[in-house]
């Protein structure tokens, strides 16, 4: 479990780095550019992706001496829709007036902070989050699996190819995978493919899709 924890960890790790250096050479119109998500800019996206990774630490302060409610695949059963205007209330909240040199040292200190939590705390640790009481080994792999999405979002803003990280990668698709719970469609192979599908970024005839709000 440790074993598995530490590389959730890294590949969140390594992703959210691979984020910021396409971030650090971004103008300031960069930071402007709208996304592909409804009246958010890059700035916006960028605050609420610090957030969540900084809620590894956040929770981690505070472990629970209760059993978990949901794991890394239930913690997706939500009402999306109806939880959509709190999440943009509070991503907006956190982009106000921003600057990029305080939303990159943020993901710094999310990153930092992070690691020493997952250092710390045992991987069957059971920390609270927005969705219920759930294990640190169960909720890091949510939290890559957003920052996976949200890379892709990024990438797309600012005119950079769709390629999260390898590690990233296999462990969104392996998580969407369970998800769908069955083969995936034949024309969802190639795994970006798969993601944009399973996370509602492109459309797709199968009725199982999307599996994310």
């Amino acid at each position: 479990m440790r074993d598995e924890l530490q590389a959730a960890w890294e590949a969140l790790a390594g992703e959210v780095a691979d984020l910021r250096a396409l971030l650090a050479r971004q103008p300031p119109t960069g930071w402007r550019r709208p996304t592909r998500l409804p009246g958010w800019d890059v700035t916006i996206l960028v605050a609420h992706l610090a957030r969540g990774v900084g809620r590894i630490a956040e929770y981690a302060a505070t472990p629970l001496a209760e059993p978990p409610a949901r794991d890394r695949r239930t913690y997706w059963r939500y009402d999306a829709r109806a939880a959509a205007p709190e999440i943009d209330a509070r991503a907006r909240a956190a982009a106000a007036g921003a600057t990029a040199d305080r939303l990159l040292a943020e993901l710094d200190r999310a990153l930092v902070a992070g690691a020493a939590a997952v250092a710390r705390l045992e991987p069957d640790a059971v920390i609270p989050s927005v969705m219920g009481p759930i294990q640190l080994v169960e909720y890091v792999p949510t939290r890559l699996i957003e920052v996976c999405i949200h890379g892709l979002d990024l990438r797309d803003a600012l005119d950079a190819p769709p390629q999260p990280t390898p590690a990233a990668l296999a462990w969104t698709t392996a998580l969407l995978d369970q998800l769908l719970g069955g083969p995936r469609p034949a024309d969802l192979s190639e795994p970006v493919a798969f993601i944009e599908a399973a996370s509602g970024r492109r459309s797709h005839t199968d009725p199982r899709l999307p599996l994310l709000g």
